[in-house]
This record gives C-alpha cells, structure tokens and sequence, in this order.
C-alpha cells in the first residue's frame, strides 16, 4: 500500500496564518523604526540649523558698521523691534541692517537686508520652531557690558540660545 505524502489543507491555512502574522509584525516593526529615525534626522536637521541661524547673528554682530559715527547717535547698532532682532551693517552695498523676522504663520524665521537703497535678500531659515526670543541685557553692577541673549524653541519644545557679549556703543 502507497501511502500519499502532502499537506492538508488545514496545515496550508495554519502555515499561511503563521506567515501572514509574521508580515505583520515585521512591517510594524519596520515602520516603527522609520518613523524613529525620520524623527531623529529632523530633530537632528532643526539642531544644525538653529545652529547656524546662531553663527549667521553672530556674524553680523561682529561686521557691525564701527565707522559710521554719524548713525551712532540715531539708531543702536543692535536692537529689538516687537522681537524682531534688528543689525546695524555695513557690506559691499552699503549701509543697512539685517533683520531677524520670526513668522508665526509658518513658524519660520526671515533674514531680510535692508540698506538705504534696496530692500532685498529674503532668506527663510527655519522651519519647525514655535518662538525665536531676543533680549538685551543693560550692564549692572555684576556686568560690566551689555548682553544678547538669543533662543530658538522647536516645535517639541527643544531650546537652543546663545549669548552674545556687546560693546556699550551697540546698544547706547
């Protein structure tokens, strides 16, 4: 007598159940772990960015228009305006300011030269970032010059602020 090797079709639907929640486990497993690693690239992306929006204000702190003696007495070389942080500078097309936008509606922050001629060079620096805080601090009796401080804050709640060391003359 032959006897006749073969799956019944009770072992076939156990073996495709068996496979079918093996599928769904990796690929859960597997989104999971993309939609960690998207997280961590744009926490990472946001970090690097605030980072060089901080360099970039620096910079320009430190290119400050020293020479016009003239505009000392109207203006400071740095100020705030409604949060705004506003630069006095001085470049290949003159006299003007950088100014530091945030934008609610986007939640983007706008460097945007002006100078005496043009009003020009609009650049959008970051996304993701729920407030962009500026503040000076006036010399006391601990400090004997005025300070910058300057914060960014993610849409998670990350901060990232650096202080800047003026001279007296930058905010009269």
């Amino acid at each position: 007598m032959k006897k006749h090797h073969g799956l019944t079709l009770v072992e076939l639907l156990a073996t495709l159940s068996l496979l079918t929640i093996m599928s769904i486990i990796s690929v859960s497993w597997m989104t999971t772990i993309l939609r960690s690693q998207s997280l961590s690239t744009s926490k990472a992306n946001w970090s690097r960015a605030s980072i060089a929006l901080l360099d970039l204000i620096g910079q320009d702190i430190l290119i400050v228009d020293r020479l016009d003696t003239g505009g000392r007495s109207r203006l400071p070389r740095v100020r705030i305006v409604e949060n705004n942080l506003v630069i006095r500078t001085r470049d290949h097309q003159g006299i003007g300011s950088q100014s530091y936008i945030f934008d609610i509606v986007s939640n983007e922050i706008h460097r945007i030269r002006a100078s005496e001629r043009i009003q020009s060079n609009q650049i959008t620096l970051l996304g993701e970032t729920t407030a962009f805080r500026c503040e000076i601090e006036i010399p006391s009796e601990l400090r004997t010059l005025p300070v910058l401080r300057v914060s960014l804050i993610a849409v998670d709640g990350r901060e990232i602020q650096r202080t800047f060391i003026l001279e007296q003359e930058d905010v009269q």
